[in-house]
């Protein structure tokens, strides 16, 4: 869904790892998931610099979306 806010054709890694790899040029390094541009899932290291990263936020659990739809010109209102 391109007119998703998050939406921006880029790779981006998710917040936790999934693994830890040794190299031996590099040392030590964890495996975590990134959501590739188009929307699926894989997994590489840290040291990979094809991938972006993104803010992360935590909500409290009551949060409420009080507007939006979650596109681009029209965000989600958290309250």
């Amino acid at each position: 869904n391109t007119s998703y806010y998050l939406y921006n054709g880029q790779n981006y890694w998710t917040m936790s790892p999934y693994d830890w790899y040794y190299g031996s040029s590099t040392g030590y390094h964890a495996g975590v998931f990134y959501v590739h541009s188009i929307g699926s899932l894989s997994g590489a290291g840290v040291n990979d610099t094809v991938v972006g990263v993104r803010p992360v936020i935590n909500l409290k659990a009551d949060a409420q979306i009080s507007g939006g739809n979650g596109t681009k010109d029209n965000p989600y209102i958290v309250a």
